[in-house]
């Protein structure tokens, strides 16, 4: 507990000292005609100083705890299948001084949060909601923490990389896996093309040409591919530069919307020149606008540590604590700093009397602070909006390639993936994650350019299939409730029920056109893992490569990882028709979807029953077949 407030400590202080010396640099220009007695007496000057001093100390002490932690005679790459740690908590191996730090870890669950979701979802959340947005991030918040608490608790059991896909496995058997694999696949892949998109419509308020009303230009969706490659490319480094570069770009993207919240708290709004074009706010509801205002979009990317928990360092317990001070650290940390931009966003949006929907970068080159304007505020807007979302799609990426390898030995997928194969690359001699890389990278380009580079597309298409995976991994838990602790561990179930029929009220509430649409990829994907398999067996030319298991064949015979299978697949069937159900009712009928409420309330507490009993039956069934052999 000590190490790792400690830690905390001086990420803060150093984060603190780079904002007070970037305002304080900022602000020296207008020193310059004063002598140096005139300058000693300006307070903005010794801001500067102390800032500078502070981040250059408190920098100093991060990396003396680095090198007091060991260095690794050799990198690490590969990641071990389905294995714990296995280590006791007084264990010390050679290569756990490369294992990731709790700075590192607190990397990847911050990084992958902290992305375009605050940028563009603040204006939207109050174009929806009005001065009610505050709930918004508050819904969204208390739903993100619950099923974080469920992900992190039961991840914990067995501290293996790939947890988050083979924890269903074993609750459930490969087929859910099936369907959870391209959740998963298809989420992680598109949000590195998502996170370039939103960078692009960040630079087109530089170059105008990148994007018009309708989106990215022809030269904006052109760019977005050149990026989303680099993004990709990005993680062929040697790792630990990877995660190194990772951690000071979540250093920078949480540094900069904290300086935006302190400025316009203190400023006062001005009458934006160029209003925006949205009107509103709308009369959307609280659950509705969660999807449609990104706001789960911005809180999603937590789970990245659970995805490679088998890479931290530590025996089980330090794992387990680094894992939680991350994960809990940033859903609480990203909800306060998410609610203080929307306070002082709403609170600039009443007093200038701008349009619904403003942007960031209009209200702060209108307001001013002691009478000094804040366009300089603009500069950091502009470069959030290119950072944050390429910061965000590394993490994406980063824990991608580790999950594809993890299914990849299990043959879910062709096992030519996780084969090592000799490498060029700066810092390795041999690599087993360039082909998942490539992979991926072309995944990733034929939907955006299918989606023509639209952010808020490729946003729901990474939404619905992540929540559908939270919601099997709540079911999980319950599935394997034997395996927790005395104490609050026994209240996980409830928790695991309560975020499983939240998030079907989520979905249900969302936009059609969203909903089938994430519903369609994850039902084109799973199609596809189980066809391809099957159309190998038959020798169809082209294919002889794809040497995955043949799981589809299941489907025809008395395996007990049918049943599950089969509840999930009608549970998904039922929530997509009742979102088209609930397209069509009139919002003024009260009681209509009130009734619609309830009736999914219902239908997801039968199919959590359904599928925990499916579930427990499996493992029975299985447990019995393996005692026989």
């Amino acid at each position: 507990m000590r190490h790792a407030l400690n830690a905390i400590a001086r990420v803060l202080l150093c984060a603190a000292g780079l904002v007070m010396a970037t305002y304080g640099t900022l602000q020296l220009d207008p020193l310059k005609s004063l002598s140096l007695r005139e300058v000693l007496r300006e307070p903005i000057f010794w801001v500067t100083v102390f800032g500078s001093l502070l981040a250059a100390t408190a920098f100093a002490f991060m990396q003396r705890a680095q090198h007091t932690a060991g260095r690794a005679p050799r990198p690490v790459e590969t990641t071990t299948a389905r294995t714990g740690s296995g280590k006791d908590e007084n264990e010390s191996t050679a290569e756990d001084g490369d294992k990731l730090s709790l700075v590192e870890v607190v990397g990847l669950a911050a990084g992958g949060v902290i992305g375009s979701g605050w940028l563009l979802a603040v204006p939207g959340l109050h174009e929806s909601l009005g001065e009610a947005a505050l709930l918004g991030w508050a819904a969204g918040g208390v739903l993100m923490l619950t099923i974080a608490v469920v992900m992190v608790e039961f991840g914990l059991i067995s501290q293996r990389t790939g947890g988050l896909l083979f924890h269903p496995h074993d609750a459930f058997g490969p087929l859910v896996v099936i369907i959870l694999a391209a959740s998963l696949w298809i989420s992680y892949a598109i949000n590195p093309a998502a996170q370039a998109a939103a960078a692009v419509s960040g630079l087109a308020e530089i170059f105008p040409a990148l994007a018009d009303p309708d989106g990215l230009t022809g030269t904006g969706s052109a760019l977005a591919v050149v990026v989303t490659a680099a993004i990709i490319g990005f993680v062929l480094l040697p790792r630990r530069l990877v995660l190194r570069t990772n951690a000071a770009l979540t250093l920078l993207k949480i540094a900069i919307p904290v300086v935006l919240v302190v400025f316009l708290a203190l400023a006062v709004p001005g009458r934006p020149t160029d209003p925006g074009p949205a009107p509103g706010p709308t009369t959307t509801g609280v659950l509705s606008a969660l999807i449609t205002s990104g706001v789960i979009y911005a809180y999603i990317g937590f789970q990245a540590p659970l995805d490679v928990t088998g890479e931290v360092r530590g025996g089980p317990r330090a794992v387990a604590r680094r894992v939680r001070w991350a994960v809990y650290g940033t859903v609480v940390g990203s909800f306060l700093l998410y609610s203080a931009l929307q306070l002082v966003y709403t609170e600039h949006m009443a007093a200038s009397g701008a349009e619904h929907g403003t942007s960031y970068a209009l209200l702060t080159d209108s307001a001013a602070l002691v009478g000094a304007p804040l366009d300089w505020l603009v500069v950091l807007v502009r470069l959030a909006a290119i950072i944050a979302p390429i910061g965000s799609g590394i993490v994406f990426t980063y824990a991608l390639s580790r999950e594809v390898y993890t299914l990849s030995a299990e043959r879910y997928v062709p096992s030519g993936l996780h084969e090592q194969r000799a490498s060029r690359l700066p810092g390795r001699t041999s690599d087993s994650f360039w082909l998942i890389l490539l992979v991926n990278l072309v995944l990733a380009l034929v939907v955006l350019v299918a989606v023509g580079g639209d952010w808020q597309t490729l946003a729901v298409l990474n939404t619905i299939p992540i929540l559908i995976l939270y919601a099997v991994t709540c079911v999980v838990l319950a599935v394997r409730s034997e395996l927790l602790g005395t104490g609050l561990q026994q209240l996980l179930p409830v928790a695991a029920y309560a975020a499983f029929v939240a998030i079907a009220l989520v979905v249900n509430e969302s936009a059609w056109d969203r909903v089938w649409k994430g519903v369609a990829v994850i039902g084109w994907g799973s199609l596809a893992l189980l066809v391809l398999p099957w159309l190998h067996r038959l020798r169809v030319p082209g294919l002889g490569w794809y040497d995955a298991k043949n799981h589809g064949a299941r489907l025809f015979s008395r395996d007990p990882a049918n049943r599950p299978f089969v509840v999930l697949a009608v549970y998904l069937a039922a929530l997509t028709l009742l979102s088209a159900v609930r397209h069509r009712i009139d919002d003024d009928s009260v009681w209509s979807v009130w009734s619609l409420r309830v009736l999914v309330m219902i239908v997801a507490s039968g199919a959590f029953v359904l599928l925990v009993g499916a579930g427990r039956r499996y493992l029975r069934q299985t447990r019995l077949t393996t005692t026989r052999t």
